[in-house]
């Protein structure tokens, strides 16, 4: 790996940066690979940086020696199961190029990490996939005022089927749909507040109804042409996701699949349907999806909510939901 990264490579990150947000399991990573295949932009495995950096910096402006946290940081980093060891860069090149660049906060050493993947990769800019990171936009923009947001959005019955497909999701659809709808009401309060040149909402069905439509219309909110290439996302060289998450975001080496997005119409129940429709509530419809016609009487709807409620319970108990990755609350 290439180690000559200048403070004007730390810059270009900080200009040239976008952020890929929006609910679990709605082709983000689909889209990252998409993207990724375009010869002057890439995105690396998700960081998650964003859902614990308010603890991390916290801890940072709390000590006394600065220079001693960074590197602790990048020890917890390197020497734990995390997503920032999932991008695969050498740790003495971090290490010697934020020594020499004097970069010691938290967010200046997250940005090294985005601008050497980059530059290894020959590309001009960077993005990061992290879905939960539509909650921490605020956040993220503090650090990088010119950064552009791009939210996926997926149907939240297809959504929550997916999610029990995968082995860490949820295998309760009211979990989901809460979340799916929590994140909603957040994509509201950014357009309200955002420009149209620094947010853009896509939905997954359109992404794969019209996917050359939808990466032209990427391509033009980023600035970029265009290029055929990232129609062929699946001949990638790299994976573009840690080997571990193979067995939920294979479908991603494969050319879209026909009807993949409508198999929640016969995977899940019709109880199933009406609690996630019950919960996205009017949501539904303002986020361009119809609602089946599924109901229940109130007596067999309670009944249901307490057996999909008990599967959240025995999934948290089981801890079948827990990938493994160390907390940064622990440095």
């Amino acid at each position: 790996m290439k180690a000559g990264i200048t403070q004007k490579d730390i810059k270009d990150t900080k200009n040239n940066i976008f952020f890929i947000v929006g609910t679990s399991r709605s082709g983000s990573t689909l889209l990252k690979s998409m993207l990724s295949m375009h010869s002057n932009m890439v995105v690396p495995p998700e960081t998650h940086f964003f859902y614990f950096s308010r603890v991390i910096q916290n801890r940072y402006e709390k000590a006394h020696d600065k220079q001693a946290f960074s590197k602790k940081l990048i020890d917890f980093w390197y020497n734990h199961k995390t997503r920032i060891k999932d991008l695969g860069l050498p740790k003495k090149v971090v290490v010697d190029i934020a020594s020499k660049l004097k970069l010691t906060n938290p967010y200046d050493l997250f940005t090294l990490l985005l601008t050497l993947y980059r530059k290894e990769r020959g590309a001009g800019i960077v993005g990061e996939k992290t879905p939960r990171h539509i909650l921490y936009v605020r956040e993220i923009l503090k650090t990088y005022p010119d950064a552009k947001i791009i939210s996926l959005f997926r149907d939240p019955r297809a959504a929550a089927w997916s999610e029990i497909k995968a082995p860490f999701g949820s295998p309760s659809v009211i979990v989901t749909t809460r979340r799916w709808r929590k994140y909603v009401k957040e994509h509201e309060q950014l357009k309200k507040l955002l420009p149209e040149n620094q947010y853009l909402m896509l939905r997954y069905s359109d992404l794969i109804a019209n996917t050359e439509g939808e990466l032209q219309k990427i391509c033009t909110f980023l600035g970029m042409n265009f290029e055929e290439a990232m129609l062929e996302y699946y001949n990638r060289e790299e994976e573009g996701f840690a080997a571990r998450e193979k067995s939920w975001k294979n479908g991603t080496l494969k050319p879209l699949q026909e009807n993949r997005n409508e198999e929640w119409k016969s995977a899940l129940t019709a109880w199933q349907i009406t609690l996630v429709e019950h919960i996205a509530g009017d949501y539904l419809t303002r986020m361009g999806y119809e609602k089946s016609g599924c109901g229940l009487p109130f007596q067999k709807k309670l009944f249901y909510q307490c057996v999909d409620f008990s599967r959240s319970i025995w999934a948290t108990l089981a801890k079948t939901r827990d990938e493994g990755y160390k907390n940064p609350s622990e440095i």
